[in-house]
């Protein structure tokens, strides 16, 4: 537990010391552990500039955390298991075809990716994950679900008109780049927050406020920013992050009914009921949303 440390303010030597203290921290781990001695592998500006001619436009923090951090070199654990995964030895050899991308809703490649996606090596999982956002949407909004954002105004009747209206909203709407898993990271919408979501279609939620808050949570361990805590209902206790620095004070007390999350917003509140609690915050009671 440390509730001394203080942040590097300059994102870039934020970046840098979450580099230096995870690499440092997974250097002393046991050889029996995933991450013992894992590295990060940055990018080059060279290849970021290539990555946005290829793909999508970087936002400034995500465009410094190619640079600084990108991936680490391990995969997820072996333990876990990934629906018809390709032996290791044909990974390299993996691709599909166009046709056979369309037939599958929800398309997930079929081998591990890195904890972090890597843009330069799993081409297939960074055009699956850039694919996600509309594939899960329009599923939400064809199927069973008949979701629907009301700012959309009346639903139309034709399923092409409907995907028309969702999709001039999404090319609006600042761009979600894929991180990990279907973890986004919310580009720069001219105002307000820029939060890193876990996105299933309308079922979609605050994993953090901003980049610095994620590194921050999902390092937390290896950052020494964990506590234990006792109380009535967890007698035995339970981890969380540490109380009394600033910075992760504010971010963790973050209300979402205050937040200023351009366009997005509307989804991360799209299940809240007037008449019920809702998640409002890491460190904030639930409560009615604001109407």
């Amino acid at each position: 537990m440390n509730n001394e440390v203080n942040f590097p303010e300059n994102l870039t030597d934020f970046l840098y010391w979450i580099k230096e203290t995870t690499e440092s921290y997974w250097n002393k781990v046991s050889h029996d552990e995933v991450l013992h001695g894992a590295k990060w592998l940055p990018l080059t500006d060279q290849q970021i500039d290539e990555l946005e001619l290829k793909y999508i436009k970087f936002g400034v923090e995500h465009r410094a955390f190619l640079r600084i951090l990108h991936t680490i070199d391990k995969n997820y654990d072996d333990e876990e298991e990934v629906e018809n995964e390709l032996p290791v030895e044909q990974v390299e050899k993996y691709e599909e075809s166009g046709e056979e991308r369309r037939k599958r809703k929800l398309w997930t490649p079929l081998y591990r990716p890195s904890f972090f996606y890597n843009w330069i090596t799993e081409k297939e999982w960074i055009e699956s994950r850039l694919a996600w956002i509309d594939d899960s949407f329009t599923s939400s909004i064809l199927g069973l679900d008949n979701s629907w954002l009301h700012s959309w105004g009346s639903r139309p009747k034709s399923d092409e008109e409907k995907v028309r209206i969702f999709r001039e909203w999404y090319h609006k709407a600042p761009r979600l780049l894929p991180i990990t898993a279907h973890t986004f990271l919310m580009n720069d919408g001219g105002h307000g927050l820029r939060p890193v979501m876990s996105v299933r279609g309308f079922d979609t939620v605050i994993i953090a406020w901003n980049i610095r808050h994620f590194l921050i949570t999902k390092f937390a361990t290896e950052l020494g920013l964990t506590e234990m805590y006792y109380n009535e209902d967890y007698p035995e206790g339970y981890t969380d992050l540490v109380k009394g620095i600033p910075e992760l004070d504010a971010l963790q007390t973050i209300k979402l009914d205050d937040a200023d999350i351009p366009y997005w917003k509307e989804v991360l509140t799209y299940y809240n009921h007037p008449d019920q609690n809702c998640w409002q915050g890491f460190w904030v009671p639930w409560s009615k949303p604001k109407l």
